[in-house]
């Protein structure tokens, strides 16, 4: 979790009242408090959940994905059926580029989605997941509702659950090369990938430190796919998928949950905070302390 300490010290001093005479100076000395401040800035909670479906659960929503894409590679190999890409807000991709294949189908999916009772399913189990990321990295509570052209609010939601918005979830199918360079979810909170089928050379889900590119923060954080394994993390943060070599996809579902991020946290969240004080010594506490240290010698 990438994150920041940082150290600030506060002195609290009640400083030695100088009585002035003509002639001397009089010190009355007091003693007084040092109080210490701890914070964890701009941390990024990633959480990681499995054992959420079974393995014959896991395989029917394979299998679902699987038709879809092969559905999705018919149409494209059809001139007079393959649709015009379109490109992505935050990353583009050329002709030949490995990365198209991603969001051709992903917008192949918002007309002929992967069957409803497979993602209805799914959904319902990333948004418990989502609420236990804001539970444990003590988070408040998600904000969903987005503001109406009005300026009321709209809350998609069904049963106090969010609707699962279109598009909101997608399938994915990486193999031959197949990768998804770096991006991020811009209109949703969190961002979420469940792995449905993994082969042993399966893309890496790497996480990009959001302090920068520059040293010493330009590495990032890789998670190797698990069949069964779910990552979540702010949809802010950019992210991206390394490529599955072999010929064996590697499967997935990825869901965004919607909100603003900047609702329920930002740059100046404290994740964490403790203070302590303490006492100082005073100059007699000082003199007598240097005392019992010189008769002890």
């Amino acid at each position: 979790m990438g994150g920041l300490l940082l150290f600030r010290f506060i002195l609290v001093i009640t400083v030695p009242v100088l009585f002035q005479t003509s002639t001397t100076h009089v010190v009355v000395s007091a003693k007084w408090n040092a109080t210490g401040t701890m914070r964890q800035l701009w941390a990024t909670p990633v959480l990681e959940y499995d054992g959420l479906f079974s393995e014959d659960q896991l395989a029917l929503f394979t299998a679902d994905i699987k038709q879809t894409y092969a559905d999705f590679l018919i149409e494209r190999s059809d001139p007079a059926r393959r649709r015009a890409i379109k490109q992505s807000l935050t990353h583009s991709s050329t002709a030949t580029d490995k990365d198209r294949l991603n969001e051709e189908f992903y917008n192949y999916q918002g007309r002929n989605p992967i069957p409803h009772h497979t993602l209805e399913t799914v959904w319902q189990a990333f948004v418990f997941a989502c609420n236990k990321y804001v539970t444990e990295s003590g988070l408040p509570p998600l904000d969903y509702q987005r503001e109406t052209a009005e300026g009321g609010s709209l809350e998609w939601t069904k049963g106090g659950v969010p609707r699962r918005g279109r598009q909101y979830c997608w399938g994915s199918v990486q193999n031959d090369g197949v990768h998804h360079d770096t991006h991020t979810h811009q209109g949703s909170a969190l961002a979420g990938t469940i792995y449905m089928s993994v082969p042993d050379d399966g893309g890496a889900l790497f996480l990009v430190d959001p302090r920068g590119p520059m040293p010493p923060f330009q590495w990032s954080y890789r998670i190797a796919p698990k069949q069964g394994n779910m990552v979540i993390f702010p949809a802010t943060l950019p992210h991206g998928v390394h490529s599955t070599a072999g010929t064996e996809p590697r499967v997935s579902i990825s869901c965004n949950h919607p909100g603003d991020w900047q609702k329920f946290t930002n740059s100046r969240t404290i994740f964490q905070e403790n203070t302590w004080t303490h006492e100082m010594m005073s100059r007699e506490d000082v003199k007598a302390a240097r005392k019992v240290a010189t008769d002890k010698k």
